[in-house]
């Protein structure tokens, strides 16, 4: 993708699997430095781990077990990071939760809004929003210090955040795009940039009713495979998106045969809303 991604020290939550997983393989291919982190799932984590130090020697990646909705966690994360490598350049906003905790079968028996359980609500709603929040307030000093600072967003499609039956998840990808849009606003005069990026459109990860890590995704092309975010990620955590600020990338229409700036710009799209009504 672009020689600047080599050297780039990058955390990226919910590393251990789904797009977290293929996005750090990805970079670490560029010669990247990864920290990935998950709350659960200690033997995903290190399986991805060992294969990130197959492609990028024993140095390329730290494994964490961290907690995004533990504040103390998320300045852990970044405190060993930085003691690791001496510097912090990138923050990937992945781990999330989804559906599934509301109803595993949720694609074909949709949960009404007021049917689903409060305790899942909260749990779903705290992840993707107050994770986002707690792990991008910790990074920024690092990012500050650094002089160079990318943190990215993982959102969802508009159909989704808008879909019968997707609350509270819709809701929560709706609050990180705003999200993205207030934190860019306040690191304006700032070397460090906020960008959202999602699929756009279903991927094959445990997010998934039926997942099973072993099966492939769907050969119609209706669900896509985790590393569709790769060439997005690679864009955004290189020198060549500097001044790209508060937009949403959509993978699924990132056009590899077109050079990267002709890729990004096909797929991007401003997060910020210039009609004030």
């Amino acid at each position: 993708m672009h020689r600047s991604i080599a050297g780039k020290v990058i955390v990226i939550t919910g590393g251990g699997r789904g797009l977290g997983r293929a996005m750090a393989l990805g970079l670490v291919a560029e010669g990247a430095k990864v920290a990935i982190t998950a709350a659960r799932e200690g033997d995903e984590l290190n399986e991805t781990a060992a294969d990130c130090r197959k492609l990028g020697g024993a140095d390329c990646v730290l494994a964490l077990q961290a907690d995004v909705l533990k504040p103390e966690d998320c300045e852990r994360v970044l405190r060993e990071t930085r003691t690791k490598w001496g510097k912090v350049h990138v923050l990937v906003n992945n781990a999330g939760r989804g559906m599934t905790y509301v109803n595993e079968n949720y694609g074909d028996v949709p949960a009404l809004f007021w049917q689903v359980p409060t305790e899942v609500a909260r749990l779903i709603v705290d992840t993707n929003v107050m994770g986002t929040f707690n792990m991008a307030k910790a990074a920024v000093p690092h990012l500050l210090d650094a002089g160079w600072g990318r943190i990215v967003n993982l959102s969802t499609s508009i159909a989704t955040m808008q879909r019968k039956g997707w609350w509270p998840y819709g809701a929560s990808k709706w609050a990180v795009e705003g999200s993205t849009v207030l934190m860019d606003q306040d690191l304006a005069d700032t070397p460090v940039t906020v960008n959202a990026l999602l699929p756009g459109g279903a991927t094959y990860t445990k997010m998934l009713p039926g997942f099973k890590r072993d099966a492939a995704p769907a050969s119609d092309g209706s669900v896509f495979a985790p590393e569709i975010m790769v060439p997005p990620i690679q864009y955004l955590v290189s020198d060549l998106s500097n001044g790209k600020r508060a937009d949403r990338y959509v993978a699924k229409l990132w056009d590899a045969s077109l050079p990267p700036e002709e890729a990004a710009a096909k797929s991007r799209f401003p997060c910020k809303r210039t009609r004030l009504y």
